[in-house]
């Protein structure tokens, strides 16, 4: 089949991003977040701060880090003076001290170019955690990418009980040479809005994972479906990693 319907603009991907919501799944985050050795939480791919904000209202002391400049104009709106909010690459951040937690939410590495690109914003991620602290990252499902339908709707349950949120993802043929997932999702909210996003994710397997984490400096100490803490099977769509840095 051909290419889906004309990639959203950067405008209408940021109003996304800052409307939807948090989910039950993202509680995971915050149980993370409140056992960090130190209540310091570095966000690497804020995006428009969906997290960020959730994690200054648990009462961490976060440090947010998003390159787009759209997103990041939203991320700092959101959280004002509450979050410490960086406007670079998360391979090119200032000194910082290390910290309790780094985390990796939204699928960043698959949204990443290449296996050598994954490796460093993997290495910054190691680099800049504490030997007690921890690195969680979350993944698309490397078997689910691959065979998503060419049509599919879901369903997001916001954790505070608000109108869920309808998903439609219209998807391109899998292309094994470059081993990228290509759709468009489109979001239809209570109100009726309906926004989109582009999807180009590539296919992460867990034998990359494996050797880029230990590059890196990390250990995966365990490993979660869609909905962490519980399990689920490899072929599910997300996975939630935790590692830890090797012993130094």
């Amino acid at each position: 089949m051909g290419r889906t319907d004309e990639r959203p603009d950067a405008s209408e991907r940021t109003e996304l991003y800052r409307r939807l919501p948090l989910v039950e799944a993202d509680r995971w985050w915050l149980d993370l977040a409140r056992a960090s050795p130190d209540g310091r939480v570095l966000e690497l791919g804020a995006g428009t701060g969906r997290l960020t904000a959730a994690f200054v209202e648990a009462g961490l002391e976060v440090t947010a880090v998003e390159r787009d400049p759209a997103m990041l104009e939203v991320l700092r709106e959101r959280v004002g003076h509450t979050a410490t909010v960086v406007g670079r690459d998360a391979t090119d951040l200032p000194p910082m001290a290390p910290f309790g937690l780094v985390v990796l939410p939204t699928s960043l590495l698959n949204e990443l170019p290449d296996a050598d690109a994954r490796h460093a914003v993997l290495a910054s991620a190691a680099t800049r955690c504490r030997p007690d602290g921890r690195v969680a990252l979350h993944v698309l499902g490397p078997w689910w990418l691959v065979r998503i339908p060419v049509r599919s709707t879901g369903r997001l349950h916001p954790a505070d009980g608000s109108p869920t949120v309808d998903v439609a993802v219209a998807a391109e043929e899998f292309e094994a040479w470059t081993g990228r997932r290509r759709a468009i999702l489109s979001y239809r909210f209570a109100d009726g809005t309906t926004l989109r996003d582009r999807l180009d994710a590539a296919v992460v397997t867990g034998g990359e994972l494996e050797l880029a984490t230990s590059a890196a400096g990390l250990v995966i100490e365990a490993r979660y479906g869609a909905n962490p803490p519980d399990d689920s099977p490899d072929e599910g769509p997300a996975w939630h990693l935790v590692c830890r840095p090797h012993e130094r």
